[in-house]
């Protein structure tokens, strides 16, 4: 490749970095190889934001919930809607169903497997809340 070409693929990585910049809506510093913290920057504090939803390019969004893994609030990904399946399938809150919710949330959401049986015993818990939300009143 040519003094042109390299300039070029320059150019481009320098472009392409750029608009990932735009579209995480956070700037990388290059050097440190880390994000810029403009709450740090500024010497501003930043808000936590807590998603209800989160979205996608088609703009449609995902149904999140709130859970206690472990002693930690966890945000997953589409765990309102898996609840709802799991329970219109008539899947109730039993031990057996963990495995199978686990299974299920581990497709929108990364799970480390050393972790995986706290989650496990997370979702049931909070299938459990769940059905107990939907069911009528006896």
């Amino acid at each position: 490749m040519n003094e042109a070409g390299i300039k070029l693929v320059d150019f481009t990585a320098d472009y392409v970095a750029d608009l990932v910049d735009e579209l995480l809506d956070k700037k990388w510093n290059r050097r440190e190889g880390g994000f810029i913290d403009v709450g740090v920057a500024l010497d501003v504090p930043m808000a936590p934001q807590e998603p209800v939803e989160a979205t996608c390019s088609c703009g449609s969004g995902i149904a999140v919930r709130r859970v206690m893994v472990g002693g930690q609030p966890v945000t997953l990904l589409a765990l309102p809607l898996i609840f709802e399946q799991f329970y219109q399938a008539g899947r109730r809150p039993v031990q057996e169903v963990a495995r199978e919710l686990l299974e299920a949330v581990s497709i929108y959401n990364p799970i480390p497997p050393e972790v995986g049986n706290t989650y496990a015993e997370a979702l049931l818990r909070e299938f459990m809340v769940y059905c107990a939300e939907v069911e009528p009143a006896r």
